[in-house]
């Protein structure tokens, strides 16, 4: 019993500084337990609380200190560590790590339920060396790293039990920046969710300041300005006629000098038609050269500027080789370009071959990994992987111009 109350007033004297009033101090620590979900691959938010996805590591496995800037914002630096499953790429009892500085927004800071938002980066290690992903419709994602920038934003609550005392609980998502995920809802991406105790000390902001030097305050401030409050009205004034002046120049202006005011002008920047609002028609086939997929040919709306439909250009290949030539990528950067601006809401077939020479069992194998590499290259750019389909057509009929891969359209 001697114990137990040595404890409570060990306790009291510790804390004794804050309690006695609820104010915001500029300093802050805070110790808990983290989770960390890996949720499945198509929804953050399916199985979020299915206990295979989520990995809780014990107290003092999230530490955070942070420093109140103004009573509504502050810093802060989190660090996390533990052991963690990773049932999405099937890894089990791998060693975490996040370091991550930010900012905290406060909404409440002097009352005892205190909510906030929080953004930050930082760096994340978690061990993918030679691991791959399988995704259902035969689609594998392969990672070979352990180093990683991230993003992170989230919601989190302190309880203030007393002054400078309380409970906090936050829940954070984690965006891990992977260069092959980037356009591909990245695989790599988790939930922290953090339960502790948090403690505040230091320097105070006061919510509510002396009246009496408030009012002092506004006296000797009119007095300084009492002689002066004319023209530093005057002064504003012709500082604000500058800047509109400033603004009708350049709203007035025609940097192309096509007769079409930049206001008015869809492409300022080149000379254009009235009847396209400033914008060229290279091939005066009526349509103008951002919706015409063919702007150098003169070609049919219905064929969207071409001649006759679009077709890209072939990707070749050396004889029984499916890795890509500089050329081949300068093909497939045109390519990226028609399917992104002129084709965004096409889906398309990518069609792999050989020449007639060899077994056919070979030349499927072959094929295929040629399609499949104009593949990864168009998603690595940017492409949705979900807009392309690869076809295995093996053999070409044409002998000596069968090493391709042709991209066409699916109707």
């Amino acid at each position: 019993m001697k114990n137990v109350n040595f404890f409570i007033i060990a306790l009291f004297a510790l804390f004794s500084s804050g309690f006695s009033k609820h104010s915001q101090k500029k300093w802050f620590i805070r110790i808990g337990a983290n989770d960390i979900n890996y949720y499945p691959i198509n929804s953050p938010f399916k199985d979020f609380f299915q206990k295979k996805n989520n990995s809780i590591n014990p107290p003092f496995s999230n530490i955070e200190f942070g420093h109140n800037i103004t009573k509504n914002i502050g810093g802060y630096f989190n660090a996390s560590l533990g052991m963690v499953d990773n049932n999405r790429w099937k890894i089990i009892d791998n060693f975490f790590v996040k370091l991550s500085p930010g900012i905290k927004f406060y909404f409440f800071p002097h009352y005892w339920l205190d909510p906030y938002l929080k953004l930050g980066a930082g760096y994340h290690q978690f061990d993918y060396q030679d691991r791959k992903l399988r995704i259902p419709g035969s689609k594998i994602y392969k990672l070979n790293k352990k180093n990683f920038f991230l993003l992170d934003g989230g919601f989190g609550m302190n309880f203030w039990i007393v002054s400078n005392f309380g409970v906090n609980v936050q829940s954070n998502y984690n965006q891990v920046l992977v260069p092959q995920f980037y356009h591909n809802k990245s695989k790599v991406n988790f939930w922290e969710h953090s339960i502790g105790v948090i403690y505040r000390f230091g320097g105070e902001y006061h919510p509510y300041p002396d009246k009496d030097k408030k009012e002092s305050k506004k006296i000797v401030e009119i007095k300084e300005k009492e002689n002066s409050y004319l023209p530093s009205i005057i002064e504003k004034k012709e500082e604000k006629n500058i800047e509109e002046n400033s603004d009708n120049k350049i709203f007035y202006e025609d940097l192309d000098n096509d007769g079409i005011l930049d206001r008015e002008d869809l492409c300022p920047n080149k000379f254009g038609l009235k009847k396209f609002k400033g914008c060229p028609d290279t091939d005066s086939d009526n349509i103008p050269d951002h919706e015409d997929v063919c702007p150098k040919k003169y070609g049919k709306r219905e064929n969207k500027g071409c001649p006759n439909g679009v077709f890209f250009p072939p990707i070749l290949f050396d004889l029984g080789k499916y890795t890509l030539s500089p050329n081949s990528l300068a093909i497939i950067n045109e390519i990226y370009e028609i399917m992104i601006k002129k084709l965004p809401n096409s889906k398309f077939y990518i069609n792999g071959y050989t020449d007639s020479y060899g077994k056919h069992s070979y030349n499927k194998i072959l094929s295929t990994r040629r399609a499949n590499y104009v593949f990864e290259a168009l998603v690595s750019k940017g492409i949705d992987p979900s807009r392309m389909e690869i076809r295995k057509l093996g053999k070409s009929v044409k002998k000596n111009k069968g090493r391709l891969v042709e991209i066409t359209i699916r109707k």
